[in-house]
C-alpha cells in the first residue's frame, strides 16, 4: 500500500467515524458507557464512596447489614427525631424501620437512572453486598451516591421512590449532575 493510499484510507475512516458520531442519538452512552445525564458520583467510584461514607457519618446512613437486627442502629436513628434527652419508644423504632431509602422521595430507581448504575459485576463490594442482601440500588439525590433500598438515613423524605423518568428528570434539573467533589469537603478537595 502506498503512502497516498494510506492517507486516503485515514481520511475515509475519519469521515466514517465523524459521521457515526454525528448520527448517534442524544442518549448515546459516554463516560465509560453511561448516558450524559448521569450524576458524577455514579461514574466515579471514589466520589461515590466518599459521599456514601459522609452520609453514614453525618446522617446515619445504614444499617451496614439490613438483614441483621441492628437494634442499636435503629434505636439511635429513632432518637434523632425525638426531643433531646428523650428516649425513643418501641413505636418510634418501628416507625424508623419503615422509613427506608426504598420509599424515600429522593431515591431514584427510574429506568433513566438505572442506566447510570454499573452492572453488578462492576459494582464495588458494598453495592454487590447490598443487592445480594435483597436491596435494589438507586441514586440518592440528597447525598449524591448510589444508595440501597433497604437502608435509610436521617434525611428520609416522604413520597418515594422516584420510579418514572419524568420525576428523575425533574431532580436532574434541580441538581444537575451533582457535585464533582465529595460532599462535606471544601470545593476541589477529593
Amino acid at each position: 500500500m502506498t503512502d497516498e493510499h494510506k492517507k486516503l484510507l485515514l481520511v475515509v475512516l475519519g469521515v466514517s467515524v465523524a459521521a457515526h458520531l454525528l448520527k448517534r442519538p442524544a442518549t448515546a452512552r459516554t463516560n465509560g458507557g453511561a448516558p450524559d445525564h448521569c450524576p458524577y458520583s455514579t461514574l466515579d467510584l471514589r466520589l461515590n464512596t466518599k459521599n456514601r461514607n459522609y452520609a453514614a457519618r453525618e446522617f446515619h446512613y445504614g444499617p451496614l447489614n439490613p438483614n441483621e437486627a441492628n437494634t442499636e442502629y435503629w434505636r439511635s436513628l429513632a432518637a434523632v427525631f425525638k426531643p433531646k434527652g428523650e428516649a425513643p419508644t418501641a413505636e418510634d423504632i418501628r416507625g424508623a424501620k419503615k422509613a427506608l431509602c426504598g420509599n424515600c422521595g429522593v431515591f431514584d430507581i427510574s429506568p433513566r437512572m438505572q442506566k447510570c448504575l454499573p452492572p453488578l459485576n462492576d459494582a464495588d463490594e458494598y453495592d454487590r453486598y447490598a443487592v445480594e442482601s435483597g436491596s435494589v440500588l438507586g441514586y440518592c439525590w440528597a447525598h449524591h451516591f448510589k444508595c440501597a433500598s433497604l437502608r435509610t438515613c436521617e434525611t428520609w423524605v416522604v413520597g418515594g421512590p422516584l420510579r418514572t423518568d419524568d420525576r428523575s428528570e425533574k431532580m436532574s434539573r434541580r441538581y444537575g449532575r451533582g457535585p464533582t467533589t465529595p460532599i462535606g469537603t471544601p470545593a476541589g478537595g477529593v
